[in-house]
């Protein structure tokens, strides 16, 4: 691969991480449905034409966010402990405010997306993170990891993993709220110590 190709694969990629980076932004501050491409490629200082080069439409760019679900699930499933696996990934999904880096926490927006009902698009509802079951199927194998080595209570993994996700949900909902309010996320630690 010459240097102008592997250059060109760069700029690429980085092109591709901002659009992302402008739409998150948007999608926080004024919701999915509120943002169109069109104000995704303004923020980004882009032609409209370009945005489509890297995505076909708002809903690709939007499931690029599972991307980051994905990683951050890979990387909490390779911590030595399940308790803390879990709390980390509790930790992240429900940071309250944008840093002051600006940065906005991804695994939130992407979900929120979901619970405010925005994404009712029926050719990507299998990938609706609600609707998959996910606090069984992602949790539950650490809640099974954990009740083996003793650091949760005996009892249903995947009803554990289920309880948790529900737990999350409802304090992204909370969050929602939180922009208006400043009611405090209850102490992540002692809900898991129920389990």
């Amino acid at each position: 691969m010459s240097i102008s190709e592997k250059k060109k694969i760069e700029l690429e990629k980085q092109r591709r991480q901002q659009i992302l980076s402008v739409a998150l932004g948007l999608f926080y501050k004024n919701g999915y449905k509120n943002t169109s491409m069109v104000d995704i490629a303004k923020a980004a200082n882009i032609s409209k034409g370009l945005i489509y080069h890297y995505f076909k439409n708002k809903a690709e760019l939007l499931f690029s966010y599972q991307d980051k679900l994905d990683e951050c699930l890979n990387e909490i499933n390779e911590f030595g402990s399940a308790k803390e696996a879990i709390y980390e990934f509790g930790r992240r999904f429900l940071l309250r405010e944008v840093d002051e880096t600006g940065y906005i926490p991804p695994l939130q927006v992407y979900v929120i997306v979901f619970v405010k009902g925005e994404m009712d698009d029926p050719d990507y509802m299998d990938r609706n993170p609600l609707y998959q079951d996910f606090g069984q199927n992602y949790f539950g194998p650490l809640f099974e990891k954990g009740i083996e080595a003793g650091e949760f209570k005996q009892g249903d993994p995947k009803l554990y993993g289920d309880i948790y996700w529900h737990y999350l949900l409802g304090n992204v909902l909370e969050t929602l709220d939180a922009r208006r309010s400043s009611k405090k996320t209850q102490d992540l630690k002692k809900v898991i110590s129920m389990f």
